[in-house]
C-alpha cells in the first residue's frame, strides 16, 4: 500500500474537510427542502404519493448509476475535476426546480441536483485518505457524514419559511454556486509534494477494485445498513402516529431524535473505535445494537425511555458508516491508487440498498404491519453484522501490529 501520509500531515487538510462538508451539505439540503415544501409542491405539480416519493429519492439516482464511473474517472483524472463536473449539473438542477411544471421535469432536475454530492460520496475515501493520516480518516469521514445530517435538519426546518417555493429553490441554487466556487478555488487532490498516482486505463482501476473481496463485503454491509436505516426513518413517524397514538407533530419530533443520535454517532463512533483499537468488534456490536433498537425502540413506553432508545439507536447505526467508508484507503490491495473505483463500487451498492430494500423487499412483505416492517429493518442490520464478521481487521491496534511485517516485506 502506498502511504501518502508518511510525512507530517498538512494543516491544509482542514480546509479540504470544510469544503467536503459544504459539498455534502448542499446536496442533502436541496433534497430535504422537498418534505418541508410538500404541501405546496404536491398540489402545484398534481403529484401522486408515489410520484412525490420518487421526486424525494431522485437525488440518489446519480449515485446508483454513476458512482463506479465517477470513482474510476477520479482515479484517472483526480477527484477535483470529477466533482467539478458534478457541480455543473447540481447548480442547474437545484436552481431551476422553480421552473418545473410537471412530475418529469421535477424528477430530472432533482436527479441533477444530487450529482455533486454523489460524485464526492464515491470518492470521499480517496480524497480524505490523501490528506489525513490513517488514524484520522474515520473521524474525518464521520464529520463529512454529519454535515449531511445537519443539512437534512436545516432543509426541513427552514424551507417553509421562504415566501415561495421559487425563492427557496433559487436560494439553494445560489448557495450551490458559492460552494462550487470554493471547490474550484481551494480544493486540491493531494498535498504538495505527495507522489502522483499512476495513470492507467479506467477499466484497470475498476478491475482491481472489483477483484477485492473486502470491497464487495463492505458494499454488501453498506447495502444492508442503508436498507434498514431508510425503512426505519421513512416509516417511523407514521408508525408512532398510527400505532402508538402520538399526534403527528410529536411523532415527527420523537422520530427525529434518531437523527440527533446519528449526528453524534457519525463523529464520535470512529473516535470510540480508535480508542478500542479493533474495528470489527465495534462494528459488530453497533450493528447488533441497531438490530435490537430498530425493532424494540418504537415499542418502548412513551416518554423518556423511548426518547433515549431512539437516540442510542441513531448513534450506533450512524457509527458504522464512516468506518466502513474508510476501508478503500486502508486496504493494502486498494489504497490511494484505486480508492476512487472502490468507493464508487461501495457507493453504488449502498444506494441500491437504500432505494431497493425498503421499496421492493420490506414494504411488499410487511404492507401496513409496522411490527413486520421494523422486524425486517432489524433483520437488515443483523445481516450487516454477519457480513462484518468476514471483513479483515483494520483497527488501529491491528494495523500497528502488521506495520513491522509490512516494512520488513518492503
Amino acid at each position: 500500500m502506498i502511504n501518502n501520509n508518511a510525512q507530517q500531515p498538512s494543516s491544509y487538510r482542514w480546509v479540504i474537510l470544510i469544503i467536503a462538508c459544504l459539498t455534502t451539505f448542499i446536496g442533502s439540503y436541496a433534497q430535504f427542502q422537498i418534505p418541508a415544501l410538500a404541501y405546496k409542491l404536491i398540489p402545484a405539480l398534481n403529484l401522486s404519493s408515489s410520484q412525490y416519493a420518487s421526486i424525494l429519492s431522485a437525488p440518489m439516482l446519480p449515485a446508483i448509476f454513476f458512482s463506479i464511473a465517477a470513482g474510476a474517472m477520479a482515479d484517472r483524472f483526480g477527484v477535483k475535476k470529477v466533482v467539478s463536473v458534478g457541480f455543473i449539473f447540481a447548480i442547474i438542477g437545484i436552481t431551476f426546480r422553480f421552473a418545473a411544471t410537471n412530475f418529469w421535469q421535477m424528477l430530472i432536475l432533482m436527479a441533477m441536483a444530487g450529482c455533486s454530492s454523489a460524485f464526492l460520496n464515491a470518492n470521499i475515501s480517496k480524497l480524505l485518505g490523501a490528506w489525513f493520516p490513517p488514524e484520522q480518516i474515520g473521524t474525518a469521514m464521520g464529520v463529512v457524514l454529519a454535515s449531511a445530517t445537519i443539512a437534512m435538519t436545516v432543509g426541513t426546518a427552514t424551507s417553509a419559511m421562504f415566501p415561495s417555493m421559487a425563492s427557496a429553490f433559487i436560494t439553494a441554487g445560489v448557495i450551490c454556486v458559492i460552494i462550487a466556487a470554493l471547490w474550484l478555488l481551494f480544493m486540491k487532490d493531494k498535498p504538495e509534494g505527495a507522489p502522483d498516482m499512476p495513470s492507467m486505463p479506467v477499466t484497470k482501476y475498476i478491475g482491481v477494485a472489483a477483484r477485492s473481496r473486502s470491497i464487495w463485503l463492505v458494499g454488501l454491509t453498506m447495502m444492508f445498513i442503508m436498507g434498514g436505516m431508510m425503512a426505519l426513518s421513512g416509516f417511523l413517524p407514521n408508525a408512532l402516529y398510527t400505532v402508538r397514538g402520538l399526534d403527528p407533530v410529536k411523532a415527527g419530533f420523537v422520530a427525529s431524535l434518531g437523527t440527533l443520535g446519528g449526528l453524534g454517532g457519525s463523529v464520535l463512533g470512529p473516535v470510540i473505535c480508535d480508542r478500542i483499537g479493533y474495528m470489527k468488534p465495534f462494528l459488530v456490536t453497533s450493528a447488533a445494537l441497531a438490530t435490537l433498537g430498530s425493532y424494540y425502540a418504537w415499542q418502548a413506553p412513551l416518554g423518556a425511555i423511548m426518547a433515549i432508545l431512539f437516540i442510542i439507536n441513531g448513534f450506533v447505526g450512524a457509527a458504522i458508516s464512516p468506518l466502513l467508508m474508510s476501508f478503500p484507503m486502508l486496504l493494502p490491495e486498494i489504497g490511494p491508487v484505486y480508492a476512487g473505483s472502490a468507493g464508487g463500487l461501495i457507493a453504488t451498492m449502498q444506494l441500491i440498498g437504500a432505494f431497493c430494500i425498503p421499496a421492493f423487499i420490506i414494504t411488499p412483505i410487511a404492507g401496513t404491519n409496522f411490527y413486520t416492517m421494523f422486524g425486517l429493518a432489524a433483520l437488515s442490520f443483523l445481516m450487516a453484522a454477519v457480513v462484518i464478521m468476514f471483513l479483515p481487521e483494520l483497527g488501529l491496534k491491528a494495523r500497528a501490529k502488521s506495520a513491522p511485517n509490512s516494512s520488513q516485506q518492503a
